[in-house]
């Protein structure tokens, strides 16, 4: 797997110089960058060259449900021109899934069926209240039951899953092969949203969640943090935290 880091963590150093911002995020080492709504107002074959001029790969490309139900909606050429291992979606959090889930697993067939007419793979990402459980099942494995494995992929959070009561690495064995990127986060507590720090620090079982997915046909794994001080101290030591797993496991 190739290390990749989540760009929601630099959202205003994206905003206020997006290729300033590149630039310095290619200096920390990862392998690539996952897009997540900003795409700097480059065209596709603008940020394609510019991700090929960093030396960056991209780990993802996120969209909102709306743009990727557009057959004609531009995202669709991003993802094709950065060679996105997929396009993804999630669900805000403060959705009810127990009232929900359907909503979300017709969504992710239309998608599905949008990005495979199209040559591209299509993903979810959760967050936490995909593990309410619905008679006894939670949404997440019903909204995944519901899709076609091979148009309706996974992308798991394992803080969230664990977050949500779920076992992050179970939940991976499970999906592996649906899974082609993981987004590894940690925090300090469950109680507590914004608590997400820098990884290995935090309460999340990264070492287990790292061994499933080695058994996954995931390509990346993706270093994401909600809140910090300062995103490139954290991303830095971050890095450091899954260099160490990758000697220590592989």
């Amino acid at each position: 797997m190739k290390r990749g880091i989540q760009l929601f963590n630099f959202g205003k150093a994206l905003g206020e110089d997006f290729k300033g911002a590149l630039r310095e995020i290619a200096k920390l080492g990862f392998e690539g960058v996952e897009f997540a709504a900003q795409y700097g107002d480059l065209a596709p074959d603008e940020l394609a060259a510019f991700l090929k001029e960093l030396h960056l790969e991209c780990a993802g490309t996120m969209f909102s449900p709306d743009a990727l139900l557009d057959k004609d909606n531009i995202a669709y050429e991003y993802a094709k021109k950065l060679n996105s291992p997929a396009v993804t979606i999630s669900t805000p959090t403060a959705s009810d899934f127990t009232q929900v889930w359907q909503e979300v697993a017709d969504r992710c067939r239309k998608i599905g069926d949008v990005a495979a007419a199209h040559g591209v793979a299509f993903s979810y990402h959760n967050h936490w209240g995909e593990f309410t459980l619905v008679n006894g099942v939670s949404a997440m494995d019903r909204i995944l039951d519901a899709n076609d494995p091979d148009r309706v992929l996974m992308e798991p959070d394992v803080c969230w899953v664990t977050r949500g009561g779920g076992n992050p690495a179970d939940f991976i064995r499970r999906y592996a092969k649906r899974i082609r990127q993981i987004h590894f986060k940690d925090m300090t507590d469950l109680n507590e949203r914004y608590s997400t720090s820098v990884l290995g620090t935090g309460v999340i079982d990264l070492e287990s969640c790292y061994r499933a997915a080695l058994e996954t046909d995931a390509s990346w794994y993706i270093y994401e943090q909600d809140a910090c001080d300062d995103p490139f101290v954290c991303a830095r030591k971050s890095l450091e935290y899954m260099k160490q797993l990758d000697s220590k496991l592989r």
